[in-house]
């Protein structure tokens, strides 16, 4: 259970994403997260041997890059929304009920959503980067306009990786019991409640 308070990021304690399918020299990353109106804030911070910001443009293939992302579920339905953010600052926003097939979100829609990076270190041995990204639950669907949020469950789990970076890595707060790296795997999405 992860449980996402209100109050700022700077007062709540980082969450370690775990490594997955493997060990990962020189990588770390966790995530702050905090909710306020009905937003969703995070807050990742990522060390990692290479940065790679190849994608310029929203909705594409920004898992290719140092990325960070966020996969969250209405408890009781079986679409979910993947957030998910390069350190380019381009960003993905899709829905569906599996890897494929998914709607992505207009690039309005994506324009509007608040985030930023900032590169803290980026030399030959390693790289620091942070992302802060604000979500409008009740935008992506996942909260009703009017609805009390401490009342709304939602499952999901944050993640790290860089499938082409030279040494490859997927981390993730939570667990996930498949072979092969999936985020795409909302049966090992844990519950998230807002307190």
């Amino acid at each position: 259970m992860i449980t996402i308070y209100s109050r700022p990021l700077e007062q709540t304690l980082p969450v370690s994403l775990i490594p997955l399918w493997g060990e990962y020299e020189g990588v770390q990353a966790s995530v702050r997260m905090m909710w306020e109106n009905k937003m969703l804030r995070l807050r990742y911070q990522v060390r990692e041997p290479q940065l790679r910001r190849m994608v310029t443009e929203h909705n594409g293939r920004v898992w290719e890059d140092s990325c960070v992302e966020v996969f969250l579920q209405r408890e009781g339905r079986a679409e979910y929304v993947n957030v998910e953010c390069s350190a380019s600052t381009s960003i993905l926003v899709g829905r569906g009920e599996g890897r494929a097939n998914r709607t992505l979100f207009p690039l309005e829609f994506i324009n509007a959503i608040e985030h930023s990076v900032e590169i803290l270190e980026n030399s030959n041995k390693q790289s620091r980067w942070t992302l802060d990204v604000s979500l409008p639950l009740v935008s992506l669907g996942l909260v009703e306009e009017g609805e009390d949020i401490k009342a709304v469950q939602l499952k999901g789990n944050f993640y790290c990786c860089g499938d082409k970076l030279a040494k490859p890595h997927f981390l993730a707060v939570s667990e996930i019991g498949t072979l092969k790296p999936d985020f795409h795997a909302p049966s090992f999405f844990c519950p998230i409640r807002f307190a």
